[in-house]
C-alpha cells in the first residue's frame, strides 16, 4: 500500500523559470537604462556647448536719444533669449548719446572718454547716415552700416506759416521769409544743410559734389538763411532748444525748424506741424553701425551684427513702427494728427570734403553787404595783386547774391570819382560777378601809393549811399609802403570824422599786405569807424584768404 505526503508539506517551486524571468527584467531595464544615460550624456554634451565656458560678456550699445527708449527695449528681449556667441553668454548695456560727440570722439581717434561718452561702443546706432561722411577712411566702422529704421526730415512749423509754404510749393531753396533754424552740429541741420544745397545747385538727389559746395548759387543761399539766424537776439543753440522756441510765443525768434517727423509727431504739440520742402528728402535711417578699431574682438563684432539682425526682424521691428518709425517693408506709421509726408525721392549724403564745405558756410555765413572794395593799384602792389585778386575772387563767391560790392582803384593824385570806380557797385547777380571778377583779372598797376585821398572820397561816397538792409563797409586792401600822396595823417582823420554819420555807420577794414611799415594811421582809420586791420604775409595764400572771408563776412 502506498504513502501519502503529510498535510503540513509545501508543494515545491522550480527556480530556474524565476531566475529566466529575472534576468529577462534585469536585461530589459539595463538596455533601457543605458538608453537613457546615452540620451543623458548626449543631453549635457550639447548643454556643455552651450554653456559660457569662455565666460560672460557685454554687448556695449550707444544710441542716440531720438531712437534710444525702442532699442533699450530691444537689448532687454535680446539678452532674455540667452544669446552664445563663441562660448560666451551675450548681455546687452544700452548707452544715449547725442550722435555728433560720437562722430566726433571717433574721428578724433584719441583715448576714449569713458567718463563722458560712456564705454567705447561695439555697436552705435546714430541719426543718419549723413553723420558717418568724416569716418570714411578712418577704420573705425565695420563692415556696411545698414538701416534699422527712419523718418524724414521736415520742417516744423506753425500751421499757418505751413498753408503759406505749401500754396507755393516751396522747396529747399525758396523758403520764403522763414526764420528756419541751423543750429550748428545738429544732425538735423546737417541734413537739411545738404538738401538746401541739393536744390539751389540742381543737383537732384545728390550727393551734392565739392564743387557744388562751394558754387555761388550754393554758398549764398546758406548764408542768406545762416545770417538771417544768427541775427536772432538769442539763436537757439540746439534743435530742441529750437523747437522749444517756436512755440514759445516769443518774437524775433525761429519760424521753421528742420526737425524728424516723428518727433514732431510724438510730441502731440497743436501749435506745431509739419511740411515737407519739394526737392530730395534728406532721410534720418538711423543706421546700425558695427565699430571696429580700439581693442574691439570677433566675439563683440558677431554679437553687434547679431542683435543688429534680431532688431531687423519682422516681429521686433514693429516696435519702431509704433513709435513712429518707418521700416521698410512695413505699412507707414500712424503719426496721429500729423499727416504723414509723402517721400518722392531721398537724398545721397555728401562726401566728407563736400559736407564739410556746406558746414563751414552755415558756421560762418558771408553777412549781406554793402562794400566797396579800394585796391591798392600802386607800383608797390606789383608782385602780390595776383594772390589779392583770387582771394577777393574766392570770397566773392561766397558772398549772398543780395550783397551789393562793388571794386575802386586809386591811380593817381588827381584822379576824378568816376576814374577811381573800377566796376560800380550792384547786387551780386551773375553779371554783377562776371564784371568783379573780369576787374580783377585785368587790373592795371601803375603810379604812387595815394591811399589817403582815396580812402578819404570812398570813404565819403559810401556814408552818403549807406543802405539801411545791410552792413556798409569800405575794404581798403594795400601795401605796407608808405602812403605817397600830399594829404596828412592828420587830413585823412578829419575828413573820415567829417564824413562819419551814427546813424549811417560804415565801418573801414583794411588788409595790409606785408610784414613792415608803418600802418598806425590806417589802424586809427578802422578803430574809429568800427573796423578791423590784418596784416598777412604776401606769400602766404591760405592766411591771404582767411584774412579776406574774415574782413567780407
Amino acid at each position: 500500500m502506498g504513502e501519502h505526503r503529510g498535510g503540513s508539506g509545501a508543494r515545491g517551486i522550480s527556480k530556474g523559470p524565476i531566475l529566466v524571468v529575472v534576468a529577462v527584467v534585469l536585461i530589459v531595464a539595463g538596455f533601457f537604462g543605458w538608453k537613457a544615460l546615452g540620451n543623458r550624456i548626449d543631453d549635457q554634451g550639447q548643454q556643455a556647448a552651450g554653456t559660457c565656458v569662455e565666460g560672460n560678456r557685454t554687448l556695449d550699445i550707444t544710441v542716440d536719444p531720438s531712437i534710444a527708449p525702442q532699442v533699450e527695449q530691444l537689448a532687454k528681449r535680446f539678452t532674455e533669449t540667452s544669446p552664445v556667441i563663441r562660448d560666451h553668454c551675450i548681455t546687452t548695456a544700452v548707452n544715449a548719446v547725442a550722435s555728433p560727440q560720437i562722430v566726433n570722439a571717433l574721428e578724433a581717434g584719441t583715448e576714449w572718454d569713458s567718463a563722458a561718452l560712456g564705454p567705447r561702443p561695439n555697436l552705435w546706432i546714430p541719426t543718419s547716415s549723413f553723420e558717418l561722411a568724416p569716418l570714411s577712411g578712418k577704420g573705425v566702422i565695420n563692415g556696411e552700416p545698414r538701416s534699422l529704421a527712419n523718418s524724414p526730415i521736415v520742417l516744423a512749423l506753425a500751421p499757418e506759416t505751413a498753408t503759406a509754404l505749401e500754396s507755393v510749393n516751396a522747396g529747399w531753396q525758396s523758403l520764403g521769409d522763414t526764420t528756419l533754424a541751423l543750429p550748428v552740429g545738429s544732425p538735423q541741420t546737417l541734413m537739411a544743410t545738404q538738401a538746401i544745397a541739393a536744390a539751389a545747385a540742381g543737383a537732384g538727389t545728390g550727393p551734392v559734389t565739392v564743387e557744388q559746395a562751394k558754387s555761388s548759387q550754393v554758398t549764398s543761399a546758406l548764408s542768406a538763411l545762416a545770417s538771417q539766424f544768427q541775427s536772432l537776439p538769442a539763436p537757439p543753440a540746439t534743435t530742441a532748444d529750437a523747437l522749444a522756441a517756436l512755440t514759445s510765443g516769443a518774437p524775433n525768434t525761429v519760424t521753421a525748424v528742420p526737425a524728424i517727423e516723428q518727433s514732431i509727431a510724438q510730441s502731440a504739440n497743436a501749435e506745431m506741424t509739419a511740411f515737407s520742402p519739394s526737392g530730395a528728402t534728406p532721410l534720418a535711417d538711423y543706421p546700425a553701425v558695427i565699430v571696429a578699431g580700439g581693442g574691439i574682438d570677433e566675439t563683440a563684432s558677431r554679437a553687434a551684427a547679431q542683435f543688429s539682425e534680431f532688431m531687423r526682424t519682422a516681429e521686433q521691428s514693429q516696435i519702431f513702427v509704433d513709435a513712429g518709425f518707418r521700416v521698410e517693408g512695413k505699412s507707414v506709421p500712424d503719426l496721429g494728427a500729423l499727416q504723414p509726408t509723402q517721400i518722392a525721392s531721398t537724398l545721397t549724403p555728401a562726401s566728407a570734403e563736400a559736407a564739410a564745405a556746406l558746414n563751414a558756410v552755415v558756421a560762418n555765413p558771408v553777412s549781406v553787404r554793402s562794400t566797396t572794395i579800394l585796391l591798392d593799384t600802386s607800383t608797390s602792389m606789383s608782385a602780390n595783386v595776383a594772390a589779392v585778386s583770387a582771394a577777393l575772387e574766392s570770397q566773392l563767391v561766397r558772398s549772398p547774391a543780395a550783397s551789393d560790392v562793388g571794386v575802386h582803384a586809386f591811380p593817381g593824385t588827381t584822379a576824378t570819382a568816376s576814374e577811381r570806380v573800377v566796376v560800380p557797385g550792384a547786387p551780386l547777380d551773375a553779371d554783377q560777378r562776371a564784371k568783379l571778377t573780369a576787374s580783377l583779372n585785368n587790373l592795371r598797376i601803375d603810379g604812387k601809393a595815394t591811399k589817403y585821398p582815396a580812402l578819404a572820397a570812398t570813404y565819403k561816397e559810401a556814408t552818403s549811399g549807406y543802405d539801411a538792409d545791410r552792413t556798409n563797409s569800405v575794404l581798403l586792401v594795400t601795401s605796407a609802403a608808405t602812403d605817397e600822396s600830399t594829404m596828412t595823417r592828420a587830413e585823412l582823420l578829419s575828413a573820415i570824422a567829417s564824413a562819419s554819420d551814427p546813424a549811417r555807420p560804415v565801418r573801414v577794414d583794411v588788409l595790409v599786405v606785408g610784414a613792415s611799415g608803418d600802418a598806425s594811421t590806417l589802424q586809427d582809420v578802422s578803430d574809429r569807424t568800427g573796423g578791423t586791420l590784418i596784416r598777412v604775409n604776401p606769400t602766404d595764400s591760405a592766411a591771404m584768404s582767411a584774412a579776406v572771408a574774415d574782413l567780407l563776412s
